[in-house]
């Protein structure tokens, strides 16, 4: 056994990041980031930069757009990018991953077409006078981004170290990683093989993990099961099925009992029918499977419930430990009810960061302190585990430790303790992945992951947790260097 000296520094169990996307974080490390753009020349600018390094049958792909941190009057739209890149293929991922734009050469490789029908579950944007705006959301991303060519191998294996190098330098030991098998997804068909190709990179990720499957059956998820990927020592296990409910706030798609006060000719929809949703939800639960659905508004996550709550009668099932990704904004009574259910959530604090600028105009002052209601969730019951939804936000678990306790101001009474906060993203993450037994405490018999701060997160002041730094990483037992400040 090696002693090591921590010369007052403080050790606590590994941090688990109980939900990202690698492929798209990989995807992000590749393309043109625009975060923190403060305005349409800078957008420009960064996409002309990143034009140099796109071979030419390629298309230009920008990230992490923020419409509304734009300034008034400038909005990125088909006629926009048109002017910044009149003669190639541009298209755009908005901040929460549930819309793209695109510019017009993409449009006319896609054959999409001003007479072009909304798929089911999605919606495609248009200009006043009904010619498209380029703005493409939720399930009709699909439409353009199946025609987008994939990057090499080589490029992709390339920008996956960038990608990784984030989650031990932020303590993370263990992930959840969201993987899609089919055309469902917010990659859509361009994002099929997911599941497929992750073990093509699984060597470059030193976390354990824990995979859930997104698809419209279970054939990726089934297929996964029991394969080299399925590690007899619980370094990687398949084990949960996602389905997407609804949409996001940025986009105004996901899905709300009323109107969003700041657009209200919508309240969001859901992106599946209740039939469909139920359907995958017992295949799904009489397989064996953990579901983690995601669902944003307060009206699809009510939806979900009456889904939970006759597929919990019809089939009941001990310890199922199903969860909801998410779960932005919930009534004290449909907390109550998620709480009855012994369902899981799986939050985002640094959606906060992102959202408290422009969330209160966007859910209306009666409605603002019902969103991210972690508080209202820790008392009800409920076990809630944190992630980031990376590469949606940073995986700097200190930051979300100090949205978690802090909130950025944002409607405080719904902060939590500082352990409760490290609670999310240890012991309880450990619980709604089923390994509560060999990770998320420092307990003998357990994994030795372990995150060691500058000083311990429970005797610094509240306000001083986002100040801490992590000093060095270790995963089952083995430091790892490239998290060593």
């Amino acid at each position: 056994m090696t002693d090591y000296d921590l010369a007052g520094a403080a050790a606590l169990p590994g941090f688990i990041d109980g939900h990202l996307h690698p492929l798209p974080m990989i995807f992000f490390a590749m393309n043109a980031n625009f975060e923190g753009a403060k305005d349409m020349d800078e957008i420009r600018e960064r996409l002309l930069l990143h034009v140099k390094d796109v071979e030419p049958d390629e298309w230009i792909i920008g990230v992490q757009y923020e419409g509304k941190k734009m300034p008034d009057g400038q909005t990125l739209t088909r006629r926009a990018l048109d002017e910044i890149c009149p003669d190639r293929p541009v298209l755009i991922y908005a901040r929460d991953g549930h819309c793209v734009i695109v510019n017009s050469c993409v449009l006319q490789q896609a054959g999409i077409h001003d007479q072009t029908q909304d798929p089911e579950g999605g919606s495609i944007g248009r200009y006043d006078d009904g010619t498209l705006n380029g703005l493409f959301h939720e399930k009709a991303a699909g439409l353009p981004l199946q025609h987008m060519p994939r990057p090499s191998r080589n490029r992709m294996l390339k920008a996956s170290v960038v990608a990784f190098e984030s989650l031990a330098k932020n303590g993370i030991t263990s992930i959840g990683t969201m993987l899609q098998s089919d055309e469902e997804g917010p990659g859509g068909a361009a994002s099929q093989r997911e599941s497929l190709f992750f073990p093509n990179i699984r060597h470059l990720i030193p976390q354990s993990v824990y995979s859930i499957i997104i698809g419209k059956t279970l054939d990726g998820i089934n297929a996964l099961v029991g394969s080299s990927v399925d590690t007899e020592e619980g370094k990687t296990q398949p084990r949960a099925f996602k389905i997407f409910a609804d949409g996001t706030f940025g986009s105004c798609t996901a899905c709300m009992s009323e109107p969003y006060a700041d657009k209200t000719c919508t309240h969001g929809y859901m992106t599946l029918s209740d039939d469909e949703i139920y359907s995958r939800m017992t295949a799904a639960h009489l397989a064996g499977y953990q579901i983690c659905i995601h669902a944003v508004g307060d009206q699809g996550i009510a939806n979900c419930v009456d889904l939970f709550e006759r597929l919990l009668e019809e089939y009941p099932r001990h310890d199922h430990r199903h969860r909801i990704e998410h779960a932005s904004i919930a009534s004290k009574p449909l907390i109550r009810r998620i709480a009855r259910l012994g369902l899981g959530i799986c939050t985002q604090p640094l959606f906060i960061r992102s959202e408290k600028d422009w969330l209160g105009k966007r859910l209306g002052a009666e409605r603002s302190g019902m969103a991210y209601p972690f508080r209202d969730y820790l008392d009800a019951g409920i076990t809630l585990g944190g992630s980031s939804d990376a590469p949606i936000e940073d995986t700097d678990v200190i930051a979300a430790l100090d949205y978690a306790v802090n909130r950025g101001g944002y409607h405080p009474e719904q902060g939590i303790t500082p352990m409760e906060a490290v609670s999310m993203f240890t012991r309880n993450a450990a619980f709604l992945q089923f390994e509560e037994a060999e990770k998320g405490a420092l307990e003998v018999g357990k994994r030795a992951d372990i995150v060691v701060l500058s000083h311990n997160p429970l005797d610094v002041a509240p306000q001083d947790i986002g100040k801490l730094k992590v000093l060095r990483t270790m995963i089952g037992g083995a430091f790892v260097e490239s998290a060593a400040a």
